[in-house]
């Protein structure tokens, strides 16, 4: 099976061509450090506490810190608006946050006081948002990609689906010299003036709706030596599921010389597997008062499949027998599928925490991420993949991540908490676009038996997006589609119950 791809150079493409990219390892290796709702108020910052479900994702030193043994469910709310010059696009989804329990084995009496078990279903991404954008009179069009992308190959080689699509519904064609395999876009003409080959303006519009989500099964055990040092390890079991749908139109001016009234190139793309990780964790007690804690996540090796459909049509004025265009209006589909393999980075955590009389918390994580260590392998038909893991060292980097959180207890029963997070942006080209901020808070209610904690979560990022990018042989340059800012608002809500026994 052959893949298609364009080298990117230095910008972030939106939905280029079907394969493998690296915003997809981007978006599969970019998880939240969220899981119950006491974690999620206090921005994630869990790393050195231990006592909560969460950290069976995040530092399974966490486990050996419980005394009992409890079950915890938490469900959440989550609502994106997307922001990209046209108003804002509100999308809404119920999920299941985090479903678990733990099983305590305390013997206060031995030095090793006992071993804990856990079984936590956490979500990692939600995937759920919808993206509308527009751009007016650009002075490029995707037919010139596929033009250029099929210099000096025959019709029945094109090398991608969308060049293909596209000669096929007569978008791009054949100079008079077919030996020499030239092709021109519709849009094409010879300005007079200059004597140079220039493309018409037209008017691009997008709808991109994406879904899905990506969840990890954490299989954990823990100990605790003295009440000092607890150490735990993960196994982790995710799930991945992504949906993409988008919709493109793109139309010159009215009654055009080009004879295009207007074409529309659609894409699904759905990609699925599993994947598997181990997690290693730590946390010391100096003294009563100070936690420290370390972990080190390995990679996630994904088996995954990726099935793509892409449809395309292109209504004309009239028809050009010139160009072998003898028909009004021409619609094509074409599908592919196939099997490969993905590794996410290594990543490793950093944590403090201190605990004031019992009352009050601070704690604080940082997190290092190296996004140049993604990469892909073949599954299933010997591809190399060289191009797509060179644009992920290229293109990517290594990030720097923090989180800070606190909680106040006023009694036994009533805490406050809140929290702050931040991840730095994963594009070695674009360090002030897709950073992550996030700020938190939420309450707990604790009974005893049954506690109830509830939070809120704000995130907010933004960056830019182009619909298609290119090389142009002929003057050796590259050239992209005029950029669109979008601004991302994520709002959450989660509740969690839990039992102790």
């Amino acid at each position: 099976m052959k893949r298609f791809y364009i080298v990117s150079g230095f910008l972030l493409i939106s939905s280029i061509v079907f394969g493998q990219t690296l915003d997809d390892a981007v978006r599969f290796s970019r998880v939240s450090a969220t899981g119950s709702a006491r974690s999620t108020a206090m921005g994630g910052a869990f790393g050195a506490l231990g006592g909560d479900i969460s950290t069976l994702g995040s530092n399974p030193a966490g486990i050996g810190v419980f005394r009992k043994s409890e079950v915890t469910f938490t469900p959440s709310l989550n609502f994106t608006s997307i922001q990209s010059g046209r108003g804002a696009i509100e999308k809404s989804s119920f999920q299941i946050g985090q479903l678990g329990a733990v099983f305590s084995f305390y013997s206060p009496n031995f030095d090793w006081k006992g071993i804990n078990f856990g079984i936590n279903y956490t979500n990692l991404n939600n995937f759920n948002q919808k993206l509308e954008q527009l751009v007016e009179n650009s002075p490029s069009s995707f037919t010139n990609v596929w033009a250029y992308n099929s210099y000096g190959i025959a019709p029945e080689n094109l090398p991608d689906m969308g060049s293909a699509l596209a000669y096929d519904t007569k978008l791009i064609y054949l100079s008079d010299d077919e030996e020499t395999y030239n092709y021109y876009s519709v849009l094409e003409m010879l300005d007079n003036e200059t004597g140079n080959i220039v493309t018409l303006p037209v008017n691009q519009h997008k709808i991109t709706k994406e879904d899905g989500y990506q969840g990890e099964y954490a299989f954990s055990f823990g100990t605790n030596y003295k009440d000092k040092l607890y150490l735990g390890i993960t196994l982790g079991i995710q799930s991945l599921y992504y949906k993409m749908k988008s919709n493109y139109l793109e139309a010159p001016e009215a009654d055009s010389p080009s004879g295009l009234d207007y074409f529309t190139y659609d894409e699904h793309i759905k990609i699925n597997g599993v994947g598997t990780n181990l997690k290693f964790g730590m946390i010391y007690r100096p003294i009563p008062q100070v936690r420290i804690g370390a972990a080190i996540h390995t990679p996630t090796w994904y088996n995954l499949s990726y099935d793509y459909e892409a449809y395309m049509d292109a209504l004309y004025l009239g028809i050009d027998p010139a160009i072998g265009r003898d028909e009004d209006a021409y619609s094509f589909t074409g599908a592919t599928s196939f099997d490969y393999n993905m590794r996410t980075p290594w990543r490793a955590i950093l944590s403090l925490a201190t605990v004031i009389r019992q009352q009050a918390i601070l704690s604080a994580d940082y997190e290092y991420v190296n996004y140049k260590n993604a990469r892909y392998s073949d599954n299933s038909d010997n591809y190399d993949y060289y191009y797509e893991n060179m644009d992920i060292e290229d293109l990517l980097r290594a990030t720097h991540n923090f989180r800070i959180g606190a909680e106040y207890r006023f009694n036994s029963v009533f805490s406050l908490r809140a929290g702050y997070g931040f991840q730095a942006s994963p594009y070695k080209h674009d360090t002030d676009h897709y950073k992550i901020q996030s700020l938190s808070g939420g309450f707990g209610l604790n009974f005893g038996v049954f506690y109830c904690d509830a939070a809120y979560v704000h995130k907010y990022s933004k960056g830019t997006t182009v619909f298609y990018s290119g090389y142009n042989p002929f003057a050796d340059a590259y050239f992209t589609a005029a950029p669109i800012m979008n601004k991302y608002n994520t709002n959450e809500a989660r509740v969690t119950l839990g039992v102790r026994f």
